[in-house]
């Protein structure tokens, strides 16, 4: 197979370096991931500057570009530029942490995922638990494993695998579970400080507040050691989730 690669950690990091060694293989891979460190950035674009991309040498990859933009930037531009033919799989990661619930609204790899799938190519956005990883073979043992899942298992156009993976050795892993989001907060108030010269600025909140009670989420089935793995994209099912009829005159 044909598969590219792209984070939002950066080219250097663990976890796609981790893939880019397992996949090469037994599959061309091709990668084209920003040139540092992009998480939490969600669907942003480059488009009013230019956007750059550098070759890289990297064993046993037969392409590498490291991209000064997003992770959508680089899902866009490796798709349409970059990669010599379309490949058969995106995967997006592996990322240092999950990325769980409506966490995946601001994440750079989910976004990354969700663009390659909008363009038309069977994506999975691979993620594992901790923001300090160590099991990374277990990651990618799984990332193998859904490699198979995609093909056999095709999603609509604009839809996309997401899975998160315990960071765990691959035999104390508990199994699978096809399950969905979970809705997670955050504290609202953003801890004022002062720099050296007494000048105000703000440092954005840490505190991770869970909201859902639901034990049938991705977050609840990861905290007990399963591979969560979510069908997630751009769909429309949830029209049907409130009655407008009365709002609009019969015409909703």
């Amino acid at each position: 197979m044909k598969i590219l690669l792209i984070n939002d950690d950066g080219i250097d990091a663990f976890g796609i370096r981790s893939l880019m060694r397992t996949l090469s293989k037994e599959h061309t891979v091709w990668v084209v991931a920003p040139d540092r460190q992009r998480s939490a950035v969600s669907k942003a674009m480059t488009l009013n500057m230019p956007l750059r991309a550098v070759p890289k040498e990297i064993e046993g990859v037969a392409l590498a570009y490291a991209v000064d933009g997003m992770p959508v930037d680089c899902a866009r531009l490796g798709l349409g530029n970059l990669v010599p033919e379309q490949p058969d799989l995106v995967i997006s990661g592996i990322n240092h942490g999950p990325n769980l619930g409506s966490d995946t609204l601001y994440s750079g790899t989910c976004a990354a995922a969700q663009e390659s799938a909008l363009m038309g190519i069977p994506t999975i956005a691979m993620s594992l638990d901790k923001r300090n990883p160590v099991h990374f073979e277990t990651a990618c043992a799984v990332t193998e494993r859904m490699i198979g899942v995609c093909m056999r298992h095709p999603l609509p156009s604009g839809m996309f695998y997401n899975v998160n993976v315990p960071d765990l050795p691959v035999e104390e892993l508990k199994g699978y579970r096809v399950t969905g989001l979970s809705l997670v907060r955050y504290k609202k108030t953003y801890e004022y400080r002062e720099d050296p010269l007494g000048r105000p600025y703000y440092w954005a909140p840490r505190g991770r507040l869970m909201c859902d009670l639901n034990d049938d989420t991705d977050d609840a089935w990861m905290r007990k050691g399963y591979v969560t793995v979510t069908p997630m994209g751009f769909h429309s099912e949830a029209l049907n989730a409130v009655d407008l009829s009365g709002e609009f005159g019969g015409e909703a």
